[in-house]
C-alpha cells in the first residue's frame, strides 16, 4: 500500500547541524524551512499532491528510501548551502537509481544558484533552478520547453544548457501564502537559549539587499529591495498563529532599510491584537538602527536582534565593503539597549585585512559593546560571492571540497593574506573564552537569570558552550 505524491521537496539531514560541537553548540535551531513551504505552494496551487520530508529532524539519511517507496514521485526538489551539496548530490543519486527517468530532479538555493554547471554535472539533477524560484518551479511543473524557462540550467542530451536570467518577483504579495502546514509543528522545539517559545517558524517580510558586503551571497533574492504589504505579512503571521507556531524569526536581510514599512507591519501587529514573540534573527545593519522604530517593534513582540558588527577594527571592515564605521555600531548598540530589546552581536575573524592585531581589537570592541549574546565565525569565502571571486583570481582557495565550508567547524580552505588556519581558529576560540568568561559578562548575565528564574538553564546552556562534546543538545 503506498501513498502516492505528485512532488516530494526533500530537505537534506545536515540542515540544522551547523553548530553541533561548536562553541554554539545551545544554539542549535531547528525551524521549517521557509523555502520548500514558498515552492510547495506554488505546486499545491496547480493541484500537485505535494509532500516536504525534513531529514535534518534526525539527522540521518534514514527515512529517504522509505519514503521514497511510500510516495513514489515524479517530481524531487532539494536546495541547499554550499557545505551540504554533498547530501543533496546524495539524495539525487538515491532517487535516480531508484526510480531512473521516471522522476525529475530539480536543485536550488545558494550553492546552485552559484555554481549551476558544477552542480548537476557532480550529481543526478536534472535542472538547477537559479535565484527566486517560485515561477521557474511552475513552469517546469506546467511541462513548459526547458529551453524557454528563464532562470535554469538543465541536462539534455549529455550536455548542459543555460537560460536567460530571470527578473526577480516584483509583486511579493502575489505569491501564494507558505504552505507551512505540510510541517509537523511539533518537532520544531528549539533551544531557549536563542529563543522564548517553540515550536518557532521562519517569518519573510522582505526579498533583497542592497549592500555590497563581499562575503554575501546575494544570488537568491538579488540586490533589488522588495516587500510584502503590513497587511500579508500580518495574514502570514495569523495564519502561522493557527497552525501552532508559537515565535517567529524574521528572516529578511533588511527588515530595517524600509522604516516606514517596518513601522506598517509593528503597528498592523499591535492594531490586531496578536500577541507572539519574535526576532530579527538574520540581523540588522548597525547604520539601520532607529530607536523610536525599535521601541515600536519591541512593543509589537519583538524581544532580540542579531546586529552585524563584524569587526572592531575599521581597516577590516573596509576589506570587506561594509559600508559602515565603528561609531555607527557603538551608537547603534547604545540604542538596542535603550529600547529594552536584547542583541545578538555577529562578528567574524579572517577578513581579508584581518591581523593579530584586528583579531584582539575586535575581542576587546565586543567586550565593550557587550550584546546579551555574541557569535563569531571564521570567514568563509562562498560561491556566489565576490570574496570568493577574489581568492579563486589569487589563487588562495586550496580546495573545493565543500563539506568543510562550515563556519563553525571550518577547514583549512583557502590562505588568507595575513593569517594561518590555526591562529584564525585559536582567536575564534579566545573570543569566546574573554568574552563569555569576562566578569562584565558574566554579572550581567547572572542578574538577568535571576531576574527570569533561569540561572539554571544558563548555567547549563555556558556547560554547551564550553564542553559542546559532553552535554547533549536540549531542545527547550
Amino acid at each position: 500500500m503506498t501513498d502516492k505524491i505528485d512532488a516530494l521537496f526533500i530537505n537534506v539531514p545536515s540542515s540544522f547541524n551547523a553548530y553541533a560541537g561548536s562553541k554554539l553548540h545551545a544554539g542549535m535551531q531547528i525551524y521549517p524551512l521557509l523555502a520548500y513551504a514558498n515552492l510547495a505552494a506554488v505546486l499545491r496551487e496547480k493541484g500537485a499532491k505535494v509532500r516536504i520530508l525534513d531529514l535534518g529532524l534526525d539527522g540521518t539519511f534514514d527515512k529517504l528510501v522509505p519514503t521514497l517507496k511510500e510516495t513514489q514521485p515524479r517530481f524531487i526538489g532539494v536546495t541547499c548551502t554550499t557545505p551540504l551539496f554533498h547530501e543533496a548530490a546524495e539524495i539525487s543519486r538515491v532517487a535516480r537509481k531508484m526510480f531512473g527517468k521516471d522522476v525529475l530532479l530539480v536543485i536550488g538555493g545558494p550553492h546552485a544558484s552559484a555554481l549551476p554547471e558544477e552542480a548537476l554535472k557532480e550529481s543526478e539533477f536534472d535542472i538547477a533552478v537559479i535565484g527566486e524560484g517560485e515561477i521557474a518551479i511552475a513552469e517546469i511543473w506546467d511541462g513548459n520547453p526547458w529551453s524557454g524557462i528563464n532562470g535554469i540550467y538543465y541536462k539534455e542530451n549529455g550536455k548542459i544548457t543555460a537560460t536567460p536570467q530571470r527578473d526577480l518577483i516584483k509583486d511579493l504579495d502575489s505569491l501564494p501564502m507558505p504552505a507551512l502546514d505540510l510541517y509537523d509543528t511539533q518537532y520544531y522545539m528549539c533551544s531557549k537559549s536563542f529563543s522564548r517559545e517553540s515550536p518557532v517558524t521562519n517569518l519573510e517580510t522582505s526579498r533583497g539587499c542592497p549592500a555590497k558586503c563581499s562575503f554575501c551571497n546575494k544570488n537568491i533574492s538579488g540586490r533589488k529591495y522588495r516587500v510584502k504589504s503590513a497587511r500579508r505579512v500580518v495574514d502570514e503571521i495569523k495564519m502561522m498563529l493557527k497552525l501552532g507556531y508559537k515565535e517567529m524569526r524574521v528572516i529578511d536581510d533588511q527588515f530595517c532599510a524600509d522604516k516606514k514599512h517596518a513601522r506598517e507591519t509593528c503597528e498592523l501587529i499591535l492594531k490586531e491584537n496578536l500577541k507572539f514573540p519574535w526576532s530579527l534573527a538574520a540581523g540588522i545593519r548597525v547604520n539601520n538602527a532607529d530607536l523610536e522604530l525599535f521601541k515600536l517593534a519591541k512593543k509589537a513582540g519583538c524581544y532580540q536582534m542579531g546586529i552585524g558588527f563584524e569587526s572592531g577594527d575599521q581597516a577590516s571592515l573596509d576589506s570587506i565593503d561594509k559600508d559602515i564605521k565603528l561609531e555607527q555600531s557603538i551608537r547603534c548598540m547604545e540604542i538596542v539597549k535603550k529600547a529594552g530589546i536584547e542583541s545578538i552581536g555577529f562578528f567574524m575573524f579572517g577578513l581579508p585585512a584581518d591581523t593579530e592585531e584586528s583579531m584582539n581589537k575586535t575581542i576587546k570592541f565586543a567586550k565593550r559593546l557587550m550584546p546579551d549574546l555574541a557569535k563569531v565565525t571564521i570567514t568563509m569565502p562562498f560561491p556566489g560571492t565576490k570574496l570568493f571571486d577574489q581568492y579563486e583570481k589569487a589563487g588562495a582557495i586550496k580546495t573545493r571540497d565543500w563539506r568543510m565550508y562550515n563556519f563553525h567547524r571550518a577547514g583549512d580552505i583557502y590562505t588568507h593574506p595575513h593569517l594561518s588556519f590555526e591562529t584564525m581558529t585559536k582567536y575564534y576560540n579566545r573570543f569566546y573564552r574573554e568574552f563569555y568568561l569576562s566578569p562584565r559578562y558574566l554579572a550581567n548575565r547572572l542578574v538577568k537569570s535571576i531576574a527570569r528564574f533561569r540561572v539554571h538553564r544558563d548555567f547549563y546552556y555556558f556547560l554547551q558552550t564550553f564542553f559542546p562534546k559532553l552535554m547533549p543538545h536540549k531542545k527547550a
